[in-house]
C-alpha cells in the first residue's frame, strides 16, 4: 500500500507539467481535448515500443554478433531497442495531433504534444517500475520526470525546423534525444568504470536544468507570435 501511495504521489510533477502544457491554449477546447486524449495513450505507446523492440531484438539475437560481447549487446539495447524505439513511438502518437489541423498547429503545440506523449508513456512505465524498484528510485523518477527533457528538446528543434524551413534540424530533433536517452541507459549498465556514476549525475543535472529553463521559456513564448501562430502556414 505504501508503494502504491508513493507511486501515485510521484505522478504529481508529471501531471502538473501536463496541466502546464495544456494551458498553452486556455480557450481552445479542441486543443485541450487533444491533450487529454494523448495523455491516455500510454498503453498504446508502450505496445508500439514493445512491437518495435521485438522487431529489432529478435533478428539481432538470431544473428548472434554480440554473443561474447555483453557491452556491445547492452549498447544495442540501450540505443536501439530502448532509445530509438521509445522516441519513435512517442513521436508517432504525438504526430497525429501535430498534423491534425495544420492551419492551427503552432510551435508551442508541437512541443506540448510531444511532451504530453512522453508523460503518457512515462506514467505507465513508472507503474511497471514500481513493482521492481525501491521507494527512493520511485520518488527520484517522479521528480525528474523521465522522458520529458528529451521531448522538450525534440519539440523545440522539430518546431524550429518547420518554422525556419531547415530540414537538417529535423535530424537533430531525433538524433539528440536518442543519443541522450541511450547514453543515460548505457551509463547505468553493470561493469562500467566508477566515473560513469558521475557522468550519469552530470547528465541528469543538465537535463533538469534544461527542463526548468524550457518551462520558463514556454511561459514567456505564450505571447510570442513566432511560437503561437500556425507554423505550417508560413
Amino acid at each position: 500500500m505504501i508503494v502504491i501511495l508513493i507511486t501515485l504521489a510521484s505522478f504529481i510533477p508529471s501531471l502538473l507539467m501536463f496541466l502546464f502544457m495544456r494551458n498553452n491554449r486556455k480557450g481552445d477546447e479542441t486543443y485541450r481535448r487533444n491533450c487529454n486524449q494523448l495523455l491516455m495513450k500510454g498503453i498504446l505507446i508502450c505496445g508500439l515500443v514493445m512491437l518495435f523492440g521485438a522487431a529489432l531484438r529478435i533478428p539481432w539475437n538470431l544473428i548472434g554478433l554480440t554473443k561474447d560481447k555483453p557491452l556491445l549487446d547492452r549498447a544495442f539495447v540501450c540505443f536501439v531497442v530502448n532509445a530509438l524505439c521509445e522516441e519513435t513511438a512517442k513521436f508517432l502518437y504525438a504526430r497525429k495531433y501535430i498534423m491534425q489541423d495544420k492551419t492551427k498547429t503552432s510551435r508551442l503545440d508541437i512541443i506540448s504534444y510531444l511532451v504530453i506523449s512522453a508523460i503518457s508513456f512515462a506514467l505507465l512505465e513508472d507503474i511497471i517500475y514500481a513493482f521492481s524498484t525501491s521507494i527512493g528510485q520511485i520518488i527520484v523518477r517522479g521528480i525528474l520526470m523521465g522522458h520529458v527533457p528529451e521531448q522538450l528538446l525534440m519539440g523545440e528543434l522539430y518546431g524550429r525546423s518547420i518554422a525556419e524551413k531547415k530540414p537538417g534540424l529535423k535530424v537533430l530533433a531525433f538524433l539528440l534525444p536518442i543519443l541522450i536517452h541511450g547514453t543515460y541507459n548505457f551509463l547505468l549498465s553493470d561493469g562500467l568504470p566508477e566515473w560513469t556514476a558521475f557522468a550519469v549525475v552530470g547528465l541528469v543535472l543538465a537535463e533538469t536544468i534544461y527542463m526548468i529553463c524550457m518551462i520558463f521559456r514556454i511561459k514567456k513564448k505564450r505571447n510570442d507570435p513566432a511560437y503561437t501562430e500556425p507554423v505550417f502556414m508560413k
